[in-house]
């Protein structure tokens, strides 16, 4: 994972990913990171499907790790996935950060595009705003592909 500070106030970061296949459990894209319990990711996963001799699907995955405080007992760590837009070999994605003071949240919504021009966004994930952000580009789980990032911009946001 590589990562860099987060600009102050609500931002887009974009990124477009090349990603080559390999096998199934590849994951690469971007990251709002927290620490390794607190954090939000969009990625291009590749998954193996179930009985299917080493057959896989490519899916957009966009997920959040952090306390779920409001189970009981509360949730120290709880990995919740949401699904967006096609994968494609070429991806362009996007995570919108609003940092929302009132209710002192981290809240991020995810977007993807298979040609840089049409969106496809998916919905909000919030998490408390227990530490700063971090930008990062990740690539994890498995060998046997590589991802290549072609750049990695910040814009500013009104949500």
């Amino acid at each position: 994972m590589l990562t860099r500070d987060a600009p102050p106030g609500d931002f887009v970061v974009e990124t477009r990913l090349r990603l080559t296949n390999g096998p199934g459990n590849q994951q690469a894209g971007l990251v709002l990171y927290g620490n390794d319990d607190r954090y939000f990711k969009l990625v291009h996963a590749v998954l193996p499907l179930s009985h299917t001799a080493g057959k896989v699907t490519h899916v957009t995955e966009f997920a959040k790790e952090g306390a779920r405080p409001t189970t009981t007992p509360p949730t120290a760590v709880a990995y919740g996935p949401m699904f967006g837009g096609p994968a494609a070999d070429t991806l362009w994605m996007r995570l919108a950060y609003h940092a929302d003071t009132a209710g002192t949240e981290h809240e991020v919504r995810a977007a993807t595009s298979t040609d840089g021009v049409h969106w496809t966004w998916t919905g909000v994930w919030s998490l408390p705003r227990e530490q700063t952000l971090r930008i990062g580009l990740v690539s994890l789980n498995t060998s046997g592909a590589t991802a290549r990032f072609d750049y990695l911009r910040t814009y500013t946001y009104a949500p």
